[in-house]
């Protein structure tokens, strides 16, 4: 055998690996495409079902809808302005010179 041959056996051998490499990722490309079709539909569906769900909720029951509403409006309120205090704390007491214990 001479090294021509096994120049050209090992350069067949990698195209044939090559072009089995490139198939396989083709498969795999196109698996994971449905796969992430799929789930977007799903998903999609999911959200859709939800949505109707929510609107006939809220048609059938619009005064415990607007008493939720309200309830989660006055707990966000809440803790913005407890959140500002906090802040308005921290602020204050940055804003105080810092005295050494030895200056006293």
């Amino acid at each position: 055998m001479t090294d021509t041959t096994t120049t050209k056996d090992v350069a067949n051998d990698i195209a044939e690996t090559s072009g089995t490499l490139a198939e396989k990722a083709s498969a795999t490309y196109a698996s994971a495409k449905e796969s992430v079709s799929d789930a977007a539909a799903k998903s999609r569906d999911a959200v859709s079902s939800a949505a109707k769900s929510t609107a006939e909720t809220v048609k059938a029951h619009p005064g415990a809808t607007a008493a939720i509403v309200a309830g989660a409006a006055a707990a966000i309120a809440g803790a913005a302005f407890g959140a500002s205090k906090l802040i308005e704390k921290k602020r204050e007491a940055d804003a105080l010179p810092k005295v050494p214990p030895s200056a006293t």
